[in-house]
């Protein structure tokens, strides 16, 4: 019973890493670029929002 065990695990693994590496490889991140992005819109918006009021 445990080889058998055993042997589904090996499979699974096996079929996970077959899957894993059909996918296409991303570009990382550039987590700085967007951070100062998403400040830069932050403070156009909080801006805008003064001059409403």
């Amino acid at each position: 019973m445990l080889i058998l065990i055993i042997f589904l695990l090996i499979i699974a693994i096996i079929l996970l890493i077959n899957i894993n590496n059909k996918i296409p490889p991303r570009p990382p991140r550039d987590y700085v670029a967007e951070a100062m992005e998403r400040d830069k819109k932050n403070k156009e918006h909080k801006e805008n929002q003064e001059k409403k009021s």
